[in-house]
Formats: C-alpha cells, sequence, structure tokens
C-alpha cells in the first residue's frame, strides 16, 4: 500500500519523486486509512511508522552545519558522478537554501512519521480484543504511538525554531495530531508547542510498554526523551529527575564494552535504537562515506580531534582512525568510523538514538543551571571516568567553567549523533570551525547568530503550499 503522508499536497508531491525519501512499501506500511482486525495487525502498523523513521536526517544538519567535520577532498560533486553534488556538500559551507533536498529532508519524514502515527492511532478504537492480554497490548501500542509522535516534532523543533535559544513565544512548528494532510496550520508559539508535546508525553507514560525492547520506544526510553525536552526548555528539576531514573535503569558502558556498541556487536548503554539493513534507505554511516562511489563524504575535523586523549580515551579510537594510504587517492587520511559497520558490512550500524552517556551529560548540565556545581561535576566525571583510563576527578569553582566542561564534552562524547549544532543555538554560541578543517581557499570560518544560515529554513515547497506557515526562519 502506497504511503502519503506529508503535511502539505506540495510536500506530498515532492517525496514522490525525491530520492532522500523512503520508497520501499513494505506489508507493514499505512495508506489514507486503516482498519485493523486484530491487535497483532495494529502491531504490525506500529512496525510501518518505524520503518519510515529515519533521524539521520536531522542528524546530517546538526554535524555538517556545526564544527564536527572537514568535508572530503573527494565530495566535489564532480568527484561521485558528472552533475551530481555529495551529499551535504551544501550545508557544510553554508551555501544552502530552502530547496535544498538535505534541508527539505528532515521536514518530509519528520510528518510522515507523525502522520502515520496519527493513522495508526486513528484506526486503534476500532481494533477488536479478544481477551485482558489484548486490551493491554493494544493500550501499549497506543502509548508507544504517542512518544514516536512526540519524539518526531521535537526534532522537527530542534531543526526549524525559529530561535535557537528557548523561547517560549518564539514560533515552533506545527504539532499535527489529525490525519487530514491537506490542512494547513499556522506555526504556534514554542510554549504553546511545548504544552502539546508534552500532553503526548504524559498520556504515553501510563500506556507504553516498560519491556518493548531496544529497538522500540519503552518507558525507559521515554523518560530519556523527557530529560532531552526538558534540558531544551530550560526546565531543570525534570532534567534531573527524568535523566536520573534512566541513568539508574541503564548503566554506561565499561571501557570494555564500549566499542562493540558502535559496530552492534554489543548494545552495552543504548536505550532506543533504530534497526539499519542493507536494505535501510539511509542509515548513519552513509552521511560519511558514500559506498557506490567508495569515497569519504566527510572527514573528522581537526579541532575535535585534538580535544581527546588518544591513547586513553576510548573514545577515540572507537570514533576515529586514520588511514595513510588515502593520502594518495587525493583523500585526507583521518576518518569517521563511529558508524562504519563491520567487517563485510559498511556502514549497517543501527542509529543510537539515546544512550546513557547523553544522560549524564543532560543531569551534569541541569545541576550546574540549578548552581549545583557539586554534584554536577561529580556526573561530569563519572562519565570521563568510565571512558578515559586513568582519569582524575576535576573541581570547577564556578558555573561558567563547570557548563564550558559540559558542552565541550557534550562535543566530544556525542559527536555525530545530531546534536552540536543545536546545542551551539541553545547557548547562542557561534559556529566556529578551526583553520585547520577549513577546505583550500576558504578562509571565514565563522557562523555568527546573526546569520541566515545559522537558522535552518522551512522548505519552499510548504511555504509555497500552506499560507499559514510564515514568517520563516531570521533571513529567510
Amino acid at each position: 500500500m502506497k504511503r502519503y503522508t506529508f503535511l502539505s499536497a506540495a510536500i506530498l508531491l515532492f517525496c514522490s519523486c525525491n530520492k532522500l525519501m523512503n520508497n520501499i512499501q513494505p506489508k507493514d506500511q499505512l495508506s489514507g486509512s486503516v482498519v485493523y482486525s486484530s491487535v497483532s495487525e495494529a502491531n504490525l502498523g506500529v512496525l510501518g511508522v518505524y520503518s519510515a523513521w529515519d533521524p539521520e536526517y536531522v542528524n546530517q544538519i546538526g554535524s555538517e552545519v556545526a564544527d564536527e567535520c572537514r568535508i572530503g577532498l573527494a565530495n566535489t560533486g564532480a568527484g561521485l558522478a558528472v552533475g551530481i553534488s555529495g551529499p551535504g556538500q551544501v550545508l557544510f559551507p553554508w551555501a544552502f537554501s530552502s530547496q535544498s533536498s538535505e534541508i527539505l529532508a528532515p521536514w518530509t519524514n519528520g510528518y510522515e512519521v507523525i502522520n502515520d502515527a496519527n493513522l495508526v492511532l486513528s484506526a486503534l478504537p476500532a481494533v477488536p480484543v479478544t481477551n485482558t492480554s489484548d486490551s493491554l497490548e493494544k493500550l501499549e501500542l497506543q502509548g508507544e504511538l504517542l512518544a514516536i509522535r512526540a519524539f518526531a516534532h521535537f526534532d522537527l523543533y530542534r531543526v526549524y525554531a525559529y530561535s535557537g535559544i528557548y523561547d517560549s513565544t518564539a514560533l515552533a512548528i506545527p504539532y499535527v495530531t489529525t490525519t487530514n494532510i491537506y490542512s494547513l496550520p499556522a506555526r504556534p508559539a514554542t510554549g504553546a508547542f511545548f504544552t502539546q508535546l508534552k500532553a503526548d508525553m504524559s498520556a504515553a507514560e501510563s500506556l507504553i510498554g516498560s519491556s518493548n525492547g531496544l529497538y522500540r520506544m519503552n518507558l525507559v526510553a521515554l523518560y530519556a526523551l523527557e530529560a532531552r525536552v526538558a534540558l531544551y526548555t530550560e526546565d531543570w528539576t525534570t532534567a534531573i529527575s527524568r535523566s536520573a531514573t534512566v541513568i539508574n535503569a541503564v548503566p554506561l558502558a565499561t571501557q570494555a564494552q564500549f566499542p562493540a556498541t558502535w559496530t552492534d556487536a554489543g548494545a552495552s548503554e543504548e536505550i532506543f535504537s533504530l534497526l539499519r539493513t542493507t536494505q535501510s534507505v539511509v542509515r548513519p554511516g552513509d552521511l560519511w562515506y558514500n559506498i557506490p562511489y567508495g569515497v569519504y563524504l566527510f572527514n573528522p575535523a581537526k579541532a575535535l580531534m585534538s580535544l581527546y586523549d588518544t591513547v586513553n580515551d576510548v573514545r577515540y579510537h572507537s570514533y576515529f582512525a586514520t588511514d595513510s594510504s588515502l593520502i594518495a587517492s587525493g583523500e585526507l587520511p583521518d576518518i569517521i568510523v563511529k558508524y562504519e559497520g563491520a567487517a563485510g558490512a559498511r556502514n549497517v550500524n543501527n542509529l543510537k538514538v539515546l544512550r546513557t552517556g547523553e544522560q549524564y551529560l543532560i543531569r551534569a548540565e541541569a545541576y550546574a543551571q540549578s548552581d549545583n556545581l557539586s554534584a554536577g561535576a561529580a556526573d561530569l566525571n563519572i562519565l570521563r571516568a568510565q571512558r578515559i583510563t586513568g582519569y582524575q576527578p576535576v573541581t570547577f569553582s564556578n558555573k561558567a567553567n563547570l557548563l564550558a566542561a559540559i558542552f565541550q564534552e557534550r562535543y566530544k562524547e556525542l559527536c555525530y549523533e545530531g546534536h552540536r549544532l543545536y546545542d551551539l543555538k541553545r547557548e547562542g554560541a557561534n559556529v566556529q570551525r578551526a583553520t585547520i578543517d577549513l577546505p583550500p581557499g576558504v578562509t571565514n570560518g565563522t557562523l555568527t547568530s546573526s546569520s541566515m544560515y545559522y537558522y535552518i529554513p522551512i522548505p519552499l515547497t510548504e511555504v509555497n503550499a500552506n499560507p499559514h506557515i510564515l514568517p520563516n526562519n531570521p533571513g529567510w
């Protein structure tokens, strides 16, 4: 059954022909209306929602517009195929437009997932149940869908919010709870947007299962999402309480376990991940390495690599490698291996959406913002000690220094997981690339908050189709 699941008719038309979008049609995908004859069939519908969900597009913008990468020397368009630009090529030099495919992709995919979730939610009341087990599973599916809907909306907010710094009066993005793809909603204020999002999360709490497994949203994953949302909305009390629950439930990986997380040989400290296979339309490793052409699209930023203890920090060799043989073929020798995949399965890595490492950093930041410097430093030290052999705890004499250390640790811990740009924008900080990370001939490594490219525009297709969506973001 073909999927038509976009916010406007114009976006629907765009996505039917855009190669970035999901064009695989498994039996569990959704049509414009759905009827399920059993709870097991409804469960297939929920699996269909997961099959459409590609947060890699959000991660791509979060990494490539920021300061985590250097653009690959072969990522020049003609170096891949005549007339074809490498993915992300317009993001890195801050040359994108509201029509760029990389700008369209998160919007179209996000609202596709939201519409799919709404379709199944609208069908659930009519699903027949034959026993208590069916009734309970049906409620759990409802909770799962509400959690997914909240998550997808939150990622759209991170990309397309009018203001980088939290401002309850600034414009957010439409919060869609109906299945009418032809509606033309306006942008609500951020405060109203988060009221709806938190209502979905609150409703999901009493419904969602606590043992759905790693590859589906469950209660612990929902708490982790709530902690992340609380961080962005500066609700420090909730950020502390929710992250604490998650930390108690899912411990950090040991140094021995940590590397296996990134080859899928292990799953330590993963809270929620999305399955990726050779048939997946996009996988996290595809953002860095192009398999058909055998070239590195992006390489790690030297400024980022220089922050690690290259001998004792387990993250360094889990995230990076150096292959000097690449120099002969005109490429950079340092490469990103965080999502490289296992031997014989290049780029086939599950997407780590929520991890315990992030939760420690959320709680540390929330403690710091609440002026509890000792607790914030303790969380930061715990995470570092788990990653760095021989690490000695440090103390902080003031809030500014602690927050600076936490944000730098987020840069190191969460690189290529789609946080960096959004973290900088939460601070109101510039994107600042080191000179060594600029391409030949480029001298400007600073993207200020006054630049239009600091903000991601609402895609032109949506603006043309929906007169209520304006104003666009600053500068657009």
